[in-house]
């Protein structure tokens, strides 16, 4: 089943992947992955790009360049460029939202002064 809505994946996924929201489109590592190990992702099979260790997060799908990163049902970043499903995500491909003076509360974003 494919996902028209941009959301994350609706169908099977592999276990050493977690959807940490129904929102996010990136999988936290369970368990670690080495490179070239084929991942099920939505139904579709996906080779992971680098080792991924526990904690990495993968690309649940097909993410553009300037669309947010969301973990946690909450934006941590911005794609610097297209992010393949099954590619590792990390600094090399996103761009970091946090600022030192905001702070998540509940489903609120805040900013200190």
């Amino acid at each position: 089943m494919t996902n028209k809505n941009n959301t994350a994946p609706m169908g099977e996924y592999d276990p050493r992947l977690i959807l940490l929201d129904p929102n996010d489109n990136i999988f936290g590592v369970a368990r670690p992955i080495r490179a070239g190990e084929m991942l099920m992702i939505d139904g579709e099979l996906a080779q992971l790009d680098q080792q991924a260790g526990m904690g990495f997060k993968i690309a649940a799908r097909n993410i553009e360049q300037g669309e947010h990163i969301l973990k946690y049902g909450a934006v941590i970043g911005v794609a610097n460029q297209h992010i393949t499903k099954g590619q590792l995500v990390h600094v090399h491909n996103i761009e970091s939202t946090y600022m030192a003076n905001t702070v998540t509360t509940g489903t609120r974003k805040e900013v200190i002064s």
